[in-house]
């Protein structure tokens, strides 16, 4: 139970006052002379005003000390966590209010944007707004060099004329069905390779380029015990791809890779002009010799390795669709680097879980073009459907190197266990720390929503008391202590609205933004050409954003 409320201060220093007035008044009101006895009363009556006066005193000054006390007890220790949501001061102190960089949102209807070296990834549901609200404004917005993967070809449709128009980039459509009635711009996946055989100075990466090649056709599974058979046609697709790239350079596609190993009688061919090579100190020698091993002492093992590695070269079977498309080229990947490229690479959603690893190829030779190439120009790799693209090759290793090289990716997924399941949780964990920005919205698993949770960390709150007493005239009292909240509760990631979104960008607070789609912000929606895919226009809103421009010299 709490004690008695006491006296008011202000209430004692009047009584002490009072005692003051009829010591004085004393002497008017008795008369004089005063003899002992009075001047007795006097004095007690002076005593016990002073006595008052400082016992109000020390009342006020008590108050005082109890409202500091107070005002210390309601600030937060920090003792369960300190996370706090950035607020515009914290994205200006972080550079993300400079508009020469990647637009990543809007915070308090602000737009950021990421100036950074370093990559991106962006994770939400399908048809919850990646396109619409960060991948076509940044086709609009960024005018340094891009490879896009373009999964329905709308992204060329949408923006690439005003990439070629407005932004003088040249512009090529990697567009193997011909969607939409755009160009057809052909992309050897294997140039690189070429290049690397034909150079004295670089033959000797041409192995391992080949052989980063053979993984991405025939990819690693989780199946680690019947590792022997994929091995085995993965050999016979690196040997051929090697052999082609050493002695028939002019002919070394993947088309033609898949025609000699398809055709046992040309295979055979193949197999004894590498047992006689002298190139790479013998290697393609050493290669004929173990296939013409193989064939001749386990014929049958040998039909299996060759069976399986033609599947996994079926989809560049010649006749077919990516048959033209990869048998030449009409742009220079290297090319990127001036800061003046854009390359599409736009396939039928349909054919993207068949044909994806097709793109990765092309992505890989590409990161293999920029990072060897001697200019300095920036690139960004906007990847689209990500994990579509089948299990890139040395991707966790690039990525460390890469932003020196002036090479940003953008990795755009659906859901974190797609990155879980191509990569494996600890390559996936390794490729997610390499990105300095983070974006998530829409989230709607709840394993999901409670890692983010956690991710966000937890603030400190005050909470508030109240002690009833024993009995009904008890007086109530209250207290406060201190206890540990998340951030943000996994339900309340889930429940983010439409226009919301959350940002983790290194070295600066949790943002808790908003987005909104392109045709909101202008001159973006004035930009865009119409998508083929729709066949109507954009809703014809007043912009909610008004961004300004100068023309690109």
């Amino acid at each position: 139970m709490n004690n008695p409320q006491k006296g008011s201060p202000t209430g004692i220093l009047l009584v002490g006052a009072s005692f003051f007035a009829m010591a004085a008044a004393y002497p008017e009101i008795f008369g004089t002379p005063l003899d002992a006895g009075d001047r007795f009363r006097i004095g007690t009556m002076q005593a016990m005003g002073g006595l008052s006066m400082m016992t109000g005193v020390m009342g006020y000054v008590k108050r005082i000390l109890q409202r500091e006390k107070r005002k210390d007890a309601e600030v937060v220790s920090g003792i369960y966590g300190t996370a706090a949501f950035a607020d515009l001061d914290d994205c200006e102190d972080a550079g993300l209010l400079e508009p020469h960089g990647l637009y990543i949102g809007l915070k308090d209807g602000e737009p950021l944007f990421f100036g950074g070296k370093a990559h991106l990834y962006t994770e939400a549901p399908a048809r919850q707004g990646k396109g619409i609200g960060f991948v076509i404004p940044n086709l609009l917005h960024y005018q340094g060099s891009v490879i896009v993967t373009d999964p329905k070809g709308e992204l060329a449709a949408i923006t690439a004329e005003h990439r070629r128009e407005r932004l003088g980039q040249d512009v090529a459509v990697f567009n193997p069905w011909g969607l939409h009635g755009m160009p057809r711009h052909r992309i050897n996946p294997l140039q690189s390779l070429i290049e690397m055989a034909s150079d004295p100075s670089r033959i000797r990466g041409a192995p391992e380029e080949m052989r980063a090649k053979a993984l991405q056709i025939y990819p690693e599974t989780e199946d680690t015990k019947n590792k022997f058979f994929p091995d085995g046609s993965r050999t016979m697709i690196y040997g051929g791809g090697l052999f082609l790239a050493v002695h028939h350079p002019e002919r070394c596609t993947l088309p033609e890779l898949y025609r000699i190993i398809a055709n046992p009688t040309r295979f055979r061919r193949v197999i004894a002009a590498m047992q006689r090579s002298d190139a790479l100190g013998g290697l393609l020698a050493d290669l004929g010799d173990d296939l013409a091993a193989r064939m001749r002492d386990a014929p049958e093992q040998f039909e299996d390795f060759r069976a399986g590695a033609v599947q996994q070269l079926a989809i560049f079977e010649p006749g077919g669709y990516l048959a033209e498309a990869v048998s030449g080229n009409d742009v220079s990947l290297a090319d990127l680097k001036s800061g003046n490229v854009t390359v599409y690479l736009a396939f039928p959603p349909e054919r993207i879980a068949s044909h994806g690893r097709a793109l990765g190829l092309i992505v890989n030779e590409a990161i293999t073009a920029v990072s060897t190439s001697p200019e300095k120009g920036q690139v960004l790799f906007l990847l689209d459907e990500f994990a579509n693209l089948g299990k890139l090759s040395g991707l966790a290793e690039s990525l460390t190197a890469l932003p020196g090289l002036g090479v940003r990716v953008w990795m755009v997924v659906q859901e974190h266990a797609e990155l879980v399941r191509l990569y494996g949780p600890n390559t996936a964990k390794t490729i997610l720390s390499q990105a300095e920005v983070k974006q998530f919205f829409a989230v709607n698993s709840d394993e999901r929503a409670l890692s983010l949770s956690r991710a966000l960390g937890q603030k400190t709150v005050k909470t508030l008391n109240h002690n009833l007493g024993r009995f009904d005239d008890d007086e109530i009292g209250q207290s406060l202590s201190e206890t540990g909240q998340p951030l943000m509760r996994a339900e309340d990631v889930t429940a983010m609205g439409t226009g919301q979104q959350l940002l983790l960008v290194r070295g600066v607070k949790p943002i808790l933004g908003e987005r909104m789609p392109f045709w909101l912000v202008s001159p973006w929606a004035e930009w865009a050409a119409q998508n083929p895919l729709e066949g109507t226009d954009y809703p014809k809103e007043e912009p909610l954003l008004v961004l300004s421009y100068t023309k690109k010299e």
